[in-house]
């Protein structure tokens, strides 16, 4: 997929790629399941013009149409952008779940630009250890919390008034084992899979033992026998207590920054 995005770039827009490099779970070696999407950053020589967006826009069509499955998701930048904080990075090109356009892309944030520089793969261009990636402890640290309080607190809230849906075997992957990064994150500081934070979980969260087991079936082994089979419904019990735990302790933990502080993560 990657050769082929490379080959295509180079066809349609000649001199645009510089880099191309891969985060998310594949950067966490072992992680990646067949499930999984793949993350990507393209480094481009300069800002995509009118007729260079469109072949972009093209080239994915392409892409989408040839691998429907996994989602290959990504955006196009600079270097100077990912030399800053991702909060100034203006409207770039990007896709997400097959839906390409110009805009905020959805993984333009700092667990990006951290992933990239401890965890990322090159495929194309300069090495990401010689490259001048941002980050910032503070300012990763309080775009976590309030990625927390605001987006999964709406999740959490949302999957409580829809039962069908957060009974699901894809619910309790995603839900227990997203919080579950975010948590691990604010608790020891380092970023990890979406399988790591589950593993990890199940030492920290041994009450919520069987629902991480279930969300960690889902994503690797989603054949194997479920122990909620006779009852999705507790499927969907177990994991809205647990997110509802792991979110306020998440949020116990990172305790907003003095106004100063985020003043500077900026």
């Amino acid at each position: 997929m990657t050769d082929a995005h490379v080959e295509l770039l180079e066809a349609g827009c000649p001199g645009l790629l510089e880099g191309l490099y891969l985060h998310g779970s594949l950067g966490f070696g072992g992680e990646f399941h067949g499930g999984s999407d793949i993350d990507f950053v393209a480094l481009t020589a300069h800002r995509a013009t009118g007729d260079e967006v469109e072949a972009l826009r093209s080239l994915h069509a392409q892409i989408d149409r040839r691998w429907p499955e996994p989602a290959y998701d990504g955006f196009y930048l600079v270097a100077q952008d990912l030399a800053g904080s991702p909060e100034l990075v203006p409207d770039v090109p990007g896709t997400l779940h097959q839906w390409f356009d110009v805009g905020t892309h959805a993984d333009v944030t700092h667990i990006t630009w951290r992933e990239l520089r401890d965890h990322g793969i090159t495929v194309r261009g300069t090495p990401l250890g010689d490259l001048d990636v941002w980050s910032d402890d503070a300012a990763l640290r309080e775009a976590t919390r309030r990625n927390l309080e605001t987006y999964w607190r709406s999740q959490l809230a949302a999957m409580e008034h829809h039962p069908r849906e957060a009974s699901l075997p894809q619910a309790a992957e995603w839900g227990a084992l997203g919080a579950a990064r975010l948590v691990h994150l604010l608790r020891t500081g380092r970023p990890t899979s979406k399988s790591g934070a589950g593993r990890w979980a199940l030492g920290d969260y041994p009450t919520h033992r069987e629902i991480v087991e279930e969300a960690l079936r889902v994503r690797e082994r989603p054949d194997a026998p479920t122990a909620y089979a006779a009852d999705p419904g507790r499927r969907r019990r177990d994991l809205l207590a647990f997110m509802a735990e792991i979110i306020a302790d998440g949020l116990a933990v990172a305790e907003p920054l003095p106004a100063e502080e985020r003043e500077a993560a900026r």
